[in-house]
């Protein structure tokens, strides 16, 4: 009798682990667009318009898995593949990393989730308060050229703590290990955020910080690998990037109005060989050899990033956006620079999948080098650039 009792349990014990429920989800966006930047730098000196197809230019296309299985007990077995790529050549994007979006595993339960792998820090969280919510990339250059990591830098051989949702207060700690033998501390990287959400109001904080790397880094920063931790001195395990960000958001009936301020503070900045900015001797707002007077050249130690707009519903299927986004870089022994961009546009929902946006900006520099308009797009010999993008965003 007992021999038979105990033939059921394991006999049922198998049958639950048979029949646990589990699901794989297949998702993505591709977001292509007609584009028009003004004045970006040729050979030389020169400069020229620029016409074409951009992939991304609001959300970077991508393609995704992901799934769960439920263990008993409220746990559950999560993972997320994502894969980010180019529409307009097809070419995989994130540095050609086949998974260079997202590549984690882990667990949640009534705790919160623990995950490991390539992640975003909680930032990226905390910036759908932001522009960033309606522009994406569009913004990421004049966001100190995305140091401030609101556009979603990714944090390599990371482990991330996420907690459960409390009357509306969540939060995170993430960790990025260097993975550097005998040099613990090069290329770690840390951060720590926490935000509420009640209603119409939305409130949140992060912080983060990344080592200069030997040859191993955790964190991307400055939207590439974080090998290119290099403004100014300092050696390996040596803190570069400090970020804080505070943003938050209000829907008043049909408008969403949203602010944030960032500082990023990059400790081994030192002093450059030319005691001011000049761009007439340099010839062109596009950066020089030396680095200098650029957000995030070797010369910059610190720049302040204040964001303010507007998403207007006109309608339910269309609306109206706005944000200008200033930004304040400081130099060591130099003058402060000068960032300003405005942004208009709008977005008409064909469907709850399928988008169409037109979207106008422009980027004013001031006693410092222009990042350019638009990611990748050098500028030209002036101050001021313009860029203007149409396009369509679908998601499946």
């Amino acid at each position: 009798m007992r021999k038979s009792l105990l033939a059921l349990a394991v006999l049922g014990a198998f049958t639950g682990v048979a029949h646990a429920q589990s699901s794989v989800t297949i998702y993505g966006i591709i977001d292509a667009s007609l584009s028009y930047n003004s004045k970006v730098a040729t050979t030389g000196t020169g400069n020229g318009n620029r016409v074409g197809v951009d992939s991304g230019a609001i959300k970077g296309s991508r393609i995704g898995f992901k799934g769960s299985e439920d263990l008993g007990g409220g746990m559950k077995a999560l993972f997320n593949l994502e894969n980010g790529f180019t529409l307009d050549n097809g070419a995989a994007a994130q540095g050609n990393t086949l998974f260079g979006r997202t590549a984690t595993v882990g667990l949640s339960g009534n705790f919160g989730a623990v995950l490991l792998g390539r992640q975003k820090d909680f930032t990226d969280d905390i910036a759908a308060f932001t522009s960033v919510n309606d522009f994406g990339g569009m913004v990421s250059q004049v966001h100190a050229r995305d140091l401030d990591r609101t556009n979603g830098e990714r944090v390599n051989n990371s482990i991330r703590y996420n907690s459960p949702n409390v009357n509306g207060f969540y939060g995170s700690l993430i960790y990025g290990f260097g993975e550097q033998a005998g040099e613990n501390t090069s290329g770690q990287s840390f951060g720590i955020g926490g935000a509420y959400s009640n209603g119409p109001f939305n409130v949140g904080v992060s912080y983060f910080q990344a080592k200069k790397a030997g040859t191993v880094a955790s964190s991307d920063v400055n939207s590439s690998t974080a090998t290119t931790c290099t403004n100014g001195a300092g050696s390996a395990g040596d803190t570069c990037l400090k970020t804080w960000t505070l943003a938050t958001s209000y829907q008043f009936g049909p408008a969403k109005v949203y602010g944030s301020w960032s500082r990023v503070k990059l400790p081994l900045a030192t002093g450059g060989s030319a005691s001011s900015f000049s761009a007439a001797s340099a010839a062109s707002y596009s950066a020089d050899s030396t680095g200098q007077y650029l957000v995030g050249g070797v010369n910059n130690e610190k720049n302040d990033i204040f964001d303010v707009g507007v998403n207007y519903g006109l309608t339910p299927a269309l609306s109206l956006l706005g944000s200008v986004q200033y930004t304040r870089a400081n130099f060591v022994n130099a003058s402060n620079g000068r960032l300003i961009q405005l942004n208009l546009g709008a977005k008409y929902a064909l469907s709850k999948r399928t988008n169409l946006y037109a979207i106008y900006r422009n980027l004013r520099a001031s006693d410092t080098y222009s990042p350019g308009v638009t990611s990748g797009q050098a500028p030209g010999s002036d101050s001021s650039q313009n860029a203007f993008n149409a396009g369509i965003i679908h998601a499946f």
